[in-house]
């Protein structure tokens, strides 16, 4: 029996760090960088992904590239191909491979669009799937990992436009909502930071950045309840 660990790696709608930090790796297997923001044209795209294996035993992986979308829940979904999805201008090398204890893989890729690519965002994932070895018996138990990189290809014209429709806080979950309407033809992020204060106690913007500048070690201010970015 074999059981598959799905690790998604890339960036989607909140900031993630760039980087997989080393000292912690999904599966025991770091991949640097986690994501990719491309611009495209009529000129190919080279760039390379390394992978490092700190298991103690070698380990067999297989390269798959989807296109994909977010469904209603923010989950990836993978869709069929078609001619302007990224993955199916991609030529990826190697496609499967071993890597040994503690050495690494590159693995290349090169992105030659086969049509001129329609102004705004192309995505695709390249997933890093684990082979089960083929000693291994099929009674036991195994996890297996599954690495998903995400490529994003700019083309030009990029429109970045969006508009912050509501913010409220859920009390009951104690959680902040965000409503925000994309505009443009590329995804949206957000940046920036909040403060959280008690009813009738708002002290003006001003005050608030100055809260929000305050050092860990400054006392908050009266009415302060949480604050971050």
């Amino acid at each position: 029996m074999q059981r598959i660990v799905s690790l998604l790696l890339f960036t989607l709608l909140l900031l993630t760090p760039k980087y997989l930090r080393a000292a912690d790796p999904p599966g025991q297997i770091a991949v640097f960088p986690s994501m990719f923001e491309l611009n495209i044209g009529s000129k190919p795209v080279n760039e390379s992904i390394r992978l490092k294996n700190l298991k103690s035993e070698p380990v067999t992986i297989k390269v798959e590239a989807y296109n994909w979308k977010l469904d209603e829940q923010n989950n990836l979904k993978t869709l069929p191909s078609d001619n302007q999805s990224l993955d199916q201008w991609m030529l990826i090398n190697p496609l499967t491979f071993t890597i040994e204890p503690n050495k690494e893989q590159v693995v290349r890729f090169s992105i030659r669009p086969n049509t001129v690519p329609n102004p705004g965002e192309h995505r695709a994932i390249v997933y890093f799937i684990e082979q089960a070895p083929a000693s291994a018996s099929s009674a036991t138990v195994q996890v297996l990992f599954k690495l998903g990189v995400g490529i994003y290809g700019y083309a030009d014209p990029v429109k970045h436009s969006a508009v912050l429709n509501s913010l409220t806080l859920d009390r009951p979950s104690r959680t902040l909502k965000v409503d925000i309407q994309n505009n443009g033809n590329v995804h949206t992020r957000l940046k920036g930071e909040y403060a959280i204060w008690k009813k009738g106690a708002f002290p003006g913007f001003n005050a608030m950045k100055n809260a929000l500048n305050a050092s860990k070690e400054q006392k908050k201010p009266e009415g302060l309840l949480a604050s971050g970015s």
